[in-house]
């Protein structure tokens, strides 16, 4: 039985996938992913099936195909906040491989000239975190997957408790012909503000700014 290959794909734009993962999808007998990572990869004729819902459904199709090769695409690197773990859950670490790709939250930082060694990354993906303002004040840098109102306002939240000292950057649609970067200086002006889903918000020290 061959490997499940999960694939990170990257932040949005073909550019960034790396040449591994299209080694890799070039040789899948079936190709599992949302319709835009789908579409990065336009020229395999593999058999395709398409995320619209439930992941644990299309894991269940999954299941009479295990003798082909199939490569499931990921969004990001995946390692990191990834679908990839329900994957591996479902089917074990040692029925798949992994392809790490370049994730959103290092576009952002690297769009701000800023390493992200020392931050704390937080994904807002279906779920609020759990995190204090008094824990996010140990950390200078904190990245947020944000994508939708709840977790915009839950970063306002904490903007407004963390005082002056922070600001938030908001990383839109990286990679792609929309890609936006904007500063908030407020919890007032996160609030009026509107996001596209793609979106990471970088809770930073102004003195990483400057």
């Amino acid at each position: 039985m061959k490997p499940i290959v999960i694939v990170g794909c990257g932040p949005g734009d073909g550019n960034y996938l790396t040449a591994v993962a299209r080694k890799a999808v070039a040789g899948a007998e079936v190709l599992v992913g949302a319709d835009h990572l789908l579409a990065l990869f336009s020229e395999v004729g593999s058999r395709r099936i398409e995320v619209t819902g439930s992941m644990a459904a299309v894991l269940d199709q999954l299941e009479p195909l295990r003798e082909l090769q199939i490569c499931i695409l990921v969004s990001g690197d995946s390692g990191l906040f990834s679908l990839a773990q329900l994957v591996i859950g479902r089917f074990g670490r040692e029925n798949c491989r992994v392809i790490p790709g370049v994730s959103s939250v290092q576009v952002a930082f690297s769009r701000l000239v800023l390493s992200w060694s020392s931050a704390l990354l937080i994904s807002a993906h279906g779920r609020l975190p759990q995190q204090t303002t008094a824990e996010l004040s140990a950390y200078d840098r904190i990245a947020l997957l944000a994508g939708d109102n709840a977790a915009i306002n839950w970063t306002a939240d904490r903007l407004a408790e963390l005082g002056n000292a922070y600001l938030v950057v908001s990383c839109e649609n990286l990679t792609l012909d929309d890609e936006t970067i904007r500063q908030f200086m407020t919890a007032d002006e996160l609030r009026r503000a509107t996001f596209p889903s793609r979106t990471v918000l970088l809770l930073l020290k102004k003195e990483l700014l400057t």
